[in-house]
């Protein structure tokens, strides 16, 4: 059976669907399960977690744990990276510092200045976890999850030599889910096919019983209590054609429409239907509130915090149904020869004809034994295809510029930029570049300070 390794494990809350859909695999329980962090005292809670789902399923697992990332991916098969860069410091300066100059971000963690200075601070982490694959595990899977998915993407494709990278997301699969509720339909009859980039890909086709439902969805966003919830992507809907898989207010964040002024941002990004658990606003995310997503990750700190402890101790009972994740049934797809397709985010080599061949592209998958086989995604819409440039332009000069310790590619990404362009001068993005640079610079030494 593989060696399946998980960096980053002792983010309990988040590795813990990636343990329960191991061990609750009969096929796969018995495959040797690596727990990787760089903090002991987080390890051992998940080393504790493991025990005790273990009891419960009443198994004796094949795991380890160590903070010695070699060691953890020697003769690996597949590598999920899960793990967070950084500290919510780092975040609030990534988005108060571009605040400063206008650019106003909600999450920054994909594109914009926030998203590439949180690339090159997570690329430092990410190129490590590379290179040790390449000496330990060569030819292994590196199943990454973490953000800013195109930019790592692009990056650790063009750093590999063996090791095959595959990038994560839930988008695609969370907005087929929130389509079927928008028109009232159980979210199994939903088939789809989307394709485009990392959180701006396109239901190109969106179905019920085998018909079109685009026409439903239209009447549907005509009832304010539904239009209201996702303001922004019914507005890319509306004059685009097709409907986006980012979040209204993570993807207000993508395109100069939206968040250049204070009025379209009151329009577009009001919060009139928060959604609310916990004491944590998801709402305000989702409709797009300035820096939204440091609240929310700060109180998820502190939820995540009461719930580990509540596992651990007892007091809570573990949740055993399977998990929504794509990472481990990619494995037991490729293992047990078992066919299964996801969206996966892979270097596009032409699988969309209008997209730059190097840049990453969100597409259908197959999976079985014979590996992982990406989708050919046939006339894709021009008017989406020039949306996706506009965010590839700033993904691939990252990218370039973190491999290359490249500080002029910085600059230019950030310049290229839809929302930077559309609210600053380049004497104030070069400004303000020079800033992120100066505030960064112990986090990002190891590639621009050698």
């Amino acid at each position: 059976m593989p060696k399946i390794v998980l960096i980053g494990a002792g983010g309990v809350i988040f590795a813990q669907n990636f343990i329960k859909d191991i061990l609750m695999n009969e096929k796969l329980r018995s495959s040797e399960i690596v727990l990787m962090d760089i903090n002991a005292e987080r390890l051992k809670n998940a080393s504790i977690f493991i025990q005790k789902i273990s009891e419960k399923l009443g198994i004796v697992p094949n795991t380890t744990a160590t903070t010695d990332l070699r060691k953890a991916v020697h003769k690996a098969d597949y590598v999920i990276t899960l793990f967070r860069a950084g500290t919510l410091e780092h975040q609030r300066i990534e988005q108060e510092i571009p605040r400063k100059y206008g650019v106003d971000q909600v999450v920054a963690d994909t594109l914009g200045p926030g998203g590439v200075f949180r690339g090159l601070r997570t690329l430092k982490a990410l190129l490590e976890v590379l290179d040790a694959m390449e000496q330990e595990a060569p030819g292994s899977y590196l199943l990454n999850y973490v953000n800013p998915m195109s930019i790592n993407t692009i990056a650790l494709s063009k750093r590999a030599k063996t090791i095959k990278v595959i990038g994560l997301c839930h988008s695609v699969q969370g907005t087929s889910h929130a389509l079927s509720e928008y028109i009232g339909v159980d979210k199994d009859k939903v088939r789809y096919q989307a394709a485009g980039i990392n959180h701006q890909a396109f239901f190109l086709k969106f179905e019920i019983d085998g018909k079109n439902a685009y026409p439903l969805l239209r009447k549907a966003m005509k009832n304010p209590a539904i239009y209201n919830k996702d303001k922004v992507r019914f507005e890319m809907f509306r004059h685009f054609g097709y409907f986006p898989t980012e979040s209204s207010g993570h993807g207000s964040e993508y395109t100069p429409y939206i968040r250049k002024r204070k009025d379209l941002i009151d329009k577009f990004c009001r919060v009139d239907y928060p959604h609310t658990a916990d004491g944590i606003d998801w709402g305000a995310m989702g409709a797009g509130r300035s820096g939204a997503a440091l609240e929310i990750c700060a109180g998820l700190q502190k939820r995540n915090e009461i719930e580990i402890a509540k596992l651990l101790s007892g007091t809570k009972e573990f949740d055993l149904n399977p998990s929504n994740e794509y990472a481990v049934q990619i494995i037991k797809a490729i293992e047990l020869n078992h066919a299964f397709s996801a969206n996966l985010n892979v270097v596009n080599r032409g699988l969309i004809s209008n997209l730059p061949p190097e840049c990453s592209v969100e597409v259908p998958c197959l999976i079985d034994g014979a590996g992982i086989m990406p989708c050919r995604i046939e006339n894709y819409p021009e008017q989406l295809a020039g949306l996706n440039r506009c965010m590839i332009n700033v993904q691939m000069l990252a990218a370039e510029g973190a491999l290359g310790g490249d500080r002029r590619k910085i600059f230019h990404a950030i310049a290229l930029d839809p929302l930077t362009a559309a609210v600053c001068s380049l004497d104030e993005i070069q400004s303000m570049t020079d800033e992120l640079f100066d505030a960064l610079k112990n986090d990002i030494s190891q590639i621009f300070y050698k």
